[in-house]
C-alpha cells in the first residue's frame, strides 16, 4: 500500500483511496484508470467542492442573508458531510458548519425583529394611505373640487398598489380589514363623483337650452339697430341668471350671445357718431361763450357775479347738445363758474347773518363800555396798579379791533 504526501488522503496499490476522517481511515472510493496522484487530486476536487459550499454559507451569514435559506443550506451541507466522498480536512468543515449552526438562531432572531418592525412600519404606512382616502371621502361635498380630488384618489390608489407590490408582507387579516376601508371610502367617491357630473351634465344641457334661446332673441334685435340694446340688456340680465353650461360650452354661447350684442352696440356707435358730428358746431358755441365769461373766476362781488353767471347760463341753456367725448369737460367749466359764486354766495351770509351780527353789536357795546371805565380809573390809578389796568385796556382793546373788523 503506497501513501501520497496529502495528510488527509491516501492510495492504495489496488487503486482505492482513502480519507483520514478524524482518527480512522475510510474509504472514498476509487479512479482505476488513473495514477495514484490523479485519483487523489479527483476526491480533493470534491473536497473542495464541499468547502466553496461551506465558506459560501459562512459569507452568506456574515452579509445578514435570509437566515433560514442559509439553515437549509446547513442542514444540506450536514447531510453531505456524513460521509463524503472527497479528500480534506473533512473534520475541519463539520466544525467550520456546527459553529456557523450555533449562530444561526441569534441571526434569526435579529431578523425576525427587524421583520416585524418594517411590517409594522408597512402597516402605519398603509394606514395613512387609508386614512387620507377616508379624509376625501369624509369632505363636504358641496366643499369638493372633483378635479383636484380625483387626482388625489388616483394618487392614493397608485400609492396603496405600490406599497402592496414591492412593501414588506403584513398579516392578512390586518390587510384585508385595511383594504377594506380604503376600497369602501373610494367606492364612496366614485359613487358621489358619478352623481356630480350627471347632475352637471343635467344643468349643462339645461343651460344650452336657454342660453341658445337667448341667443336667438338676441340675434333677433339686429334689425332694430340702437333701439334694440334695452331689450338686449334684458335679455343680459337673464343670461346671468341662468344655469352655466361646461366651461368649453359656456365659452363658444357666450360668444355668440356677445357678438348679438355687439350689432347692436355698432349701431349706437354709428348714430352716436352722425349725432357727435352734428352737434359739433353745438361745441364750438359753448366753448367761445365760456370763454367769453371767465371773468366770472376773477370777481369777487357777490352781486355783480351772480348777475354775470346769470347772463351765461340764459345764452348756454339756449345751445344745443355737444359731443359725448366733450360733455365732460363743458360741464366741469361751467360747475368752476357755479362754484365760484356758490362760494362768494356763501361768504356773503357768514358775514351779514342777522344772529351772528347782533352778538357781535352786543359785544362791542359791552367793550366800549369796559374800556371807558378802564380809561377813566387809569386817570387816577398809579405805580403796579395803572400798569396792570393799561394791560387789560390794550386786551379789550385788540378783542374790539377783532369784532370790529
Amino acid at each position: 500500500m503506497a501513501s501520497s504526501a496529502e495528510s488527509f488522503g491516501r492510495v492504495n496499490d489496488d487503486g482505492t483511496v482513502d480519507v483520514l476522517d478524524g482518527d480512522t481511515w475510510r474509504l472514498v472510493g476509487s479512479f482505476p484508470d488513473g495514477t495514484p496522484e490523479e485519483a487523489l487530486a479527483y476526491f480533493q476536487r470534491k473536497f473542495a467542492d464541499l468547502e466553496a459550499s461551506v465558506s459560501l454559507a459562512e459569507q452568506r451569514f456574515k452579509a445578514k442573508a435570509a437566515a433560514k435559506d442559509i439553515a437549509a443550506q446547513v442542514a444540506k451541507l450536514t447531510t453531505e458531510l456524513v460521509e463524503p466522498s472527497a479528500v480534506g480536512n473533512i473534520a475541519g468543515l463539520r466544525e467550520r458548519l456546527s459553529a456557523l449552526q450555533e449562530k444561526l438562531p441569534e441571526l434569526t432572531q435579529e431578523q425576525n425583529a427587524q421583520s416585524e418592525a418594517e411590517v409594522a412600519e408597512a402597516i402605519t404606512h398603509r394606514e395613512k394611505i387609508v386614512a387620507d382616502m377616508e379624509a376625501l371621502a369624509a369632505t363636504e361635498l358641496k366643499s369638493i373640487r372633483w378635479k383636484s380630488t380625483t387626482t388625489a384618489m388616483t394618487e392614493l390608489f397608485e400609492a396603496w398598489q405600490n406599497h402592496q407590490q414591492t412593501g414588506p408582507r403584513i398579516p392578512k387579516k390586518t390587510a384585508d380589514a385595511l383594504w377594506s376601508r380604503f376600497r369602501s371610502a373610494r367606492s364612496g367617491l366614485e359613487k358621489s363623483r358619478r352623481a356630480y357630473f350627471q347632475e352637471l351634465d343635467g344643468k349643462s344641457k339645461e343651460a344650452k337650452a336657454v342660453k341658445r334661446e337667448l341667443i336667438a332673441q338676441a340675434e333677433a334685435l339686429a334689425s332694430q339697430g340702437s333701439a334694440g340694446i334695452s331689450t338686449y340688456r334684458g335679455l343680459l340680465d337673464k343670461w346671468k341668471a341662468a344655469p352655466r353650461a361646461s366651461r368649453s360650452v359656456e365659452d363658444g354661447l357666450w360668444a355668440k350671445f356677445k357678438a348679438a350684442g355687439d350689432v347692436l352696440y355698432a349701431a349706437k356707435a354709428e348714430a352716436d357718431k352722425v349725432d357727435d358730428d352734428a352737434n359739433q358746431v353745438n361745441l364750438d358755441a359753448k366753448q367761445a361763450l365760456i370763454a367769453e365769461f371767465a371773468d366770472i373766476l376773477s370777481l369777487e362781488d357777490r352781486d355783480a357775479a351772480s348777475t354775470r353767471l346769470r347772463a351765461f347760463h340764459q345764452k348756454f341753456q339756449t345751445l344745443g347738445p355737444v359731443p359725448k367725448k366733450a360733455i365732460r369737460s363743458i360741464d366741469d367749466q361751467v360747475k368752476k363758474f357755479d362754484m365760484h359764486v356758490k362760494k362768494l354766495d356763501e361768504a356773503f351770509w357768514v358775514k351779514n347773518d342777522p344772529e351772528k351780527k347782533a352778538r357781535s353789536e352786543s359785544m362791542s357795546g359791552q367793550l366800549h363800555d369796559a374800556i371807558a371805565a378802564l380809561e377813566a380809573e387809569i386817570a387816577t390809578a398809579t405805580g403796579d396798579k395803572k400798569a396792570q389796568l393799561q394791560s387789560e385796556l390794550e386786551t379789550k382793546k385788540a378783542w374790539l379791533a377783532v369784532i370790529d373788523s
